[in-house]
């Protein structure tokens, strides 16, 4: 492999361990997706077994997709993640496209989403002040609200924490993932008990839904996204400690404590709620929390929410800022993003920049637009990376695997078959015709036309 990567790896201080390693992984899944899907999934489901069998099948596809990564983080211990990966597999071009769209739009997308989000749903009730107002109008944009001027402040607070360098970075990664993990059991638990004792069991009588094939992607959909971010760790691969055996473990340990966890609370919403109740809650886990411990119960949920969605952000600014950095590095993207800090051994240039790209989009009030022009674009480069197991099994066949792909090629095959359906249920959404359905279709161009301007400027030659 290239080294040029392997010698700017080494450049970098291996601080992150096994725990550090776990809670990136397990802190970018968790997050709000697990209580706003639940009630998406039993809109389109008529049984209590079809609701549990596709969150577990979710959990299936997201361990499919770690054990792969797994195998090609192992090998590639640098950061980088997707754009590192890719280009072995697929050549600088593709690599190049995947790259661009990671770091400008699905990780810095990401990043405005959440903070938003966090201000705008959480942070008023643990205020106890109202976040909506506006207070000022940008002639460009529209009128900024509290909650938007408070994510503008969260975001590089967050990226300050992480030019601190990586070990308070993964600390702090660590408490946000941990304490809502435990939390979560404990909402489970008490879920479970409280509707083995007097609830009506769920499904109790007929759910009058029509399962159709649309709907079950839909419901599918959902659970696909609310396990997503198992990934993230590998975008850091180049600083965490003993990579050949923590990289692999916190994949798979992260992915299966969190498929676990899910199944957990899924099984307690349907004990209060059943599926017809879940139909009619917005948001599961802070209804689920009202019913058993009234408003503090309501309270405790929202501060839960609120770690995790932190837990969430900071592993994205972590990542993100590692693929700049990857192709900077590499002459992939601006040269200033491919250094690190001498003293931290973190990319500050790469950290910065991504909080400005973040903080434009929130300013531009178009960061949810943005998100979904990349949701399919999200899937493919994905895809793309899983998909170089096999394109590196065969290509490189005596390459140096510190760690092999459990079942293979199954597992990692059931990721594509899964993902590619994904991929064939937004492209007919995208297709259909309705107002705004499209809006993924420009993702997808616009990663055919940096791929293509790439390829093009290397048969041009250098001098192009």
């Amino acid at each position: 492999m290239e080294s040029k990567t392997a010698a700017a790896a080494n450049e970098q201080p291996r601080v992150i361990g096994a725990l550090g390693a776990f809670a990136l992984v397990a802190g970018s899944m968790i997050g709000i997706g697990i209580f706003l899907s639940p009630p998406i999934v039993a809109a389109h489901v008529d049984s209590v077994g079809l609701f549990l069998a596709l969150w577990a099948f979710g959990g299936v596809t997201a361990l499919a997709g770690a054990v792969a990564c797994a195998e090609l983080g192992t090998m590639m211990p640098w950061a980088g993640g997707d754009y590192v990966i890719q280009n072995e597999a697929f050549g600088p071009s593709v690599a190049f496209a995947s790259g661009w769209i990671l770091f400008g739009a699905i990780f810095s997308g990401s990043i405005a989403v959440m903070t938003v989000g966090v201000c705008t749903y959480q942070l008023p009730v643990l205020l106890g002040t109202d976040l909506s107002v506006e207070m000022f109008s940008l002639p460009w944009s529209h009128a900024v609200t509290r909650a938007e001027f408070a994510a503008l402040l969260l975001v590089p607070a967050l990226t300050i924490l992480n030019t601190l360098g990586a070990q308070p970075s993964v600390r702090t990664q660590s408490v946000l993932t941990i304490a809502p993990i435990a939390a979560m059991l404990v909402l489970a638990a008490a879920a479970i008990a409280r509707g083995r004792v007097g609830l009506p069991l769920p499904d109790a009588s007929p759910v009058a839904i029509s399962v159709t094939r649309q709907g079950l992607a839909t419901a599918y959909m959902a659970v696909y996204f609310a396990y997503s971010g198992w990934i993230n760790v590998i975008y850091v691969a180049g600083e965490v400690a003993e990579p050949q055996r923590n990289i692999p473990r916190a994949l798979i340990s992260g992915t299966i404590c969190i498929t676990v966890l899910y199944l957990l609370l899924c099984f307690g919403f349907l004990r209060v709620l059943g599926i017809e109740g879940l139909l009619g809650v917005g948001e599961a886990g802070t209804a689920i929390a009202g019913i058993l411990a009234g408003e503090p119960g309501r309270l405790t949920a929202t501060v839960l929410i609120a770690s995790a969605l932190l837990a969430s952000i900071n592993a994205t600014v972590m990542g993100g800022a590692r693929v700049a950095y990857a192709m900077g590095e590499r002459g992939a993207g601006w040269p200033i993003l491919g250094t690190i800090n001498s003293r931290t051994g973190v990319p500050n240039r790469a950290l910065w920049a991504q909080a400005v790209i973040s903080c434009g989009l929130i300013l531009s009030g178009r960061f949810e637009q943005l998100y979904s022009l990349v949701s399919l674009t999200m899937l493919i480069t994905g895809s793309l990376t899983v998909a170089s197991l096999f394109v590196l099994r065969a290509r490189k066949p005596d390459a140096d695997r510190p760690y092999r792909a459990t079942a293979y090629p199954l597992l990692p095959g059931i990721y594509l078959v899964s993902s590619g359906v994904a991929v064939a249920v937004m492209l007919e959404a995208a297709l259909s015709g309705k107002s705004g359905a499209w809006y993924p279709l420009v993702g997808l161009f616009a990663f055919a036309l940096l791929w293509g301007s790439h390829s093009a400027r290397r048969w041009m030659g250098p001098g192009s």
